[in-house]
């Protein structure tokens, strides 16, 4: 399904009325693919058009969501979906592995934002291989302690970048 307008109605951004520099909008995207070596879905152009390829956050005391992880849930709170210039400057930098390759990220996970899971920050993960059986998945990636690993490592947030927009709710209500 498509990213609409209406879909942002929990999040905090800068343009409040949806207008898109269309030109700035698809250099952005042909620079991520480009620099990541992906091919972007659909869903994440409308998002990058819709929001003006600018940084977008919850809305204040509705910025918490559930990671679901093989051992079980944990709560999070979501601090930022990033802009194309920080798509690609947080994941070329989780691609890179300084500690034995504990933290390399492959290519076609990229990061799209972070959260805060109570001990430390941690990575908003965008599965964008088309031949993966998680495409489209959005997950939480703990990078400081956990391998990238489906439900051990990665805890997932939502199926699709759409129904992880409509995520984000009061800590008491999780």
């Amino acid at each position: 399904m498509r990213i609409v307008e209406k879909d942002f109605v929990g999040w905090r951004m800068n343009g409040s009325n949806f207008d898109s520099d269309l030109n700035k909008v698809k250099s952005a995207i042909s620079l991520i693919e480009n620099e990541l070596m992906v091919k972007l879905p659909i869903e994440f152009n409308d998002y990058l058009t819709l929001t003006n390829d600018e940084a977008i956050a919850p809305i204040r005391k509705k910025e918490y969501c559930l990671a679901k992880y093989a051992q079980g849930v944990r709560p999070v709170r979501t601090s930022v979906l990033f802009p194309s210039e920080q798509v690609i400057e947080h994941t070329k930098l989780s691609q890179e592995s300084i500690y034995d390759e504990r933290y390399l990220l492959p290519t076609g996970l990229i990061v799209i934002g972070s959260n805060y899971d109570g001990d430390s920050d941690s990575c908003i993960i965008y599965d964008v291989r088309p031949n993966s059986p998680t495409y489209l998945h959005i997950f939480n990636w703990r990078y400081y302690v956990d391998n990238v690993v489906v439900s051990a490592g990665l805890g997932l947030l939502a199926h699709s970048l759409k129904a992880f927009l409509s995520t984000p709710t009061a800590v008491d209500a999780l």
